[in-house]
């Protein structure tokens, strides 16, 4: 082979090269997932349903692709569309950027996802890349009335990283309760657990601060819980990963069942009760089906069984948009029930009526509130009272940026048709529409952009490096 065929397949290596880098970081996310699907949860609503999932890591770490177990957890998910989606790690093999990509994807379209970081999940160590993609490595919710959900990392490297996000968990907690979200257990002590110092300091700080209702976590593959000095202590690890066969007896005063895939429905109450449910996944445990009838009329079928294997009640949200205002009735499917709801809209009257006996209804505008519109049923029907929803647009004087401001009016007109409109943050420059019931996305620049950004012009001078270089030797020979 000559100098110029060495030259001229030198570059075609190069571009390939480049192309495929070009490819990866198209598929990168823009936002974080804990970005992308915030949405604003109203604090008048009379009870939250929300999905837990953990461990559903592929049996072979290496495999980009997730469980197809771990698929059907989320197809289940998205037909039961909670208001939030919490995971107590190990979400992936190894966590490698292609791995963090596929998770990504998986769960993108549910709103609220709050990831834990599980020790898999840093193998690959990407722990920067997750937290561009994913999450960050450890924060903190109030979105929920009553309620924070804390979600810490296990896996970071120093105790005294462990001690100081501890420290944090309190901080202007108010008269809140804690929901305890992080990767390896405390209890039931399962052989499997926490190393003693971490777990110590943590039992420490909730002795002295009190406040802890819910302890979600994961790192066992199985289920497990236990009610320990008024804290519900639960390891939830079956959503895909290989389950485990031990400990042959349970811990006293705790309840354990091996080698069943499954997920919990838990419903969170603003005084602060709650109730949850380990439902089974995967082949035998009944199905969720929610079929739309018609234009207006929604059937839910429900023949889930819970982990026991016993027939499970499961929470559904039906979701419409009606003028622009996003309606949705939130309802409790009994166990082996069909259950009925009709949404209908006569202008800006809405009415929703349902076979259901646990149910309401409520409808947000664009961009969502605090304060929803919030209906409960008399007799089967809830009604709702909308209003017109009337976009300006203007010009900020000191930027050529345009800024969309949504209003509410009264009014008796009929509706006209219209897609959405967001709702502007007062005193924001920017604005970014998007359609009825998708996250809302963060409109700021984030590290993976930047290194998008960075990594294309290198790309750039490697292509143009590489054709200076072939047309020298080329001239040369």
């Amino acid at each position: 082979m000559n100098t110029r065929s060495i030259a001229l397949l030198s570059l075609a290596v190069l571009v390939a090269l480049t192309l495929s880098l070009g490819q990866a970081l198209a598929q990168q996310p823009t936002h974080s997932l804990y970005e992308e699907s915030r949405t604003i949860i109203p604090d008048n609503l009379p009870w939250y349903p929300i999905v837990v999932i953990g461990d559903n890591r592929p049996t072979n770490v290496n495999n980009v692709q997730l469980p197809p177990i771990f698929y059907m957890v989320v197809n289940e998910t998205k037909k039961i569309y909670p208001v939030a989606v919490i995971g107590t790690g190990d979400h992936t093999g190894m966590g490698t950027q292609e791995q963090i990509n596929v998770l990504y994807n998986a769960l993108k379209g549910l709103q609220n996802v709050w990831l834990a970081l599980g020790n898999h999940d840093l193998d690959a160590h990407q722990e920067k890349y997750w937290t561009e993609v994913i999450a960050p490595d450890h924060y903190h919710v109030d979105d929920i009335p009553g309620w924070r959900i804390y979600v810490l990392n296990s896996e970071c490297r120093l105790s005294m990283q462990w001690r100081a996000q501890v420290n944090t968990i309190w901080n202007n907690l108010g008269n809140r309760s804690l929901i305890l979200v992080f990767h390896r257990p405390i209890y039931p002590k399962v052989e499997h657990n926490l190393d003693p110092e971490r777990a110590n300091y943590l039992l420490k700080k909730i002795s002295q601060n009190d406040h802890v209702k819910i302890v979600l976590q994961g790192h066992w593959h199985g289920y497990a819980a236990e009610m320990r000095n008024g804290i519900e202590w639960i390891i939830t690890g079956g959503a895909g990963a290989p389950l485990y066969d031990y400990p042959k007896t349970p811990p006293d005063n705790a309840t354990i069942v091996l080698e069943r895939n499954h997920y919990i429905v838990l419903i969170l109450y603003s005084n602060q009760t709650f109730t949850y449910e380990p439902v089974l996944a995967g082949n035998g445990s009944g199905e969720l089906v929610v079929t739309r009838i018609n234009s207006t009329a929604y059937k839910i079928v429900n023949t889930k069984l819970n982990i026991f294997k016993k027939p499970a009640w499961i929470p559904v949200r039906l979701h419409v948009n009606i003028s622009g205002w996003d309606v949705y009735a939130t309802l409790i499917a009994p166990p082996s029930s069909t259950i009925i709801a009709n949404i209908q809209a006569n202008g800006y009257d809405v009415k929703i009526t349902s076979n259901a006996t646990n149910w309401y209804a409520y409808a947000t505008p664009p961009g969502g509130t605090n304060k929803a519109i919030v209906g409960k049923p008399v007799n089967g029907v809830v009604e709702l009272k909308l209003y017109k929803l009337q976009t300006t647009t203007t010009t900020t004087p000191t930027t050529t940026t345009t800024t969309t401001t949504t209003t509410i009016i009264t009014t008796t007109s009929q509706p006209t048709t219209t897609t959405t409109t967001a709702e502007t943050t007062p005193g924001a420059q920017t604005q970014t529409t998007t359609s009825p019931g998708s996250p809302s996305p963060v409109p700021t620049t984030t590290p993976s952009q930047e290194s998008q950004s960075w990594m294309l012009w290198v790309s750039a001078a490697i292509i143009i490096a590489a054709i200076i270089a072939a047309l020298l030797i080329v001239k040369k020979k």
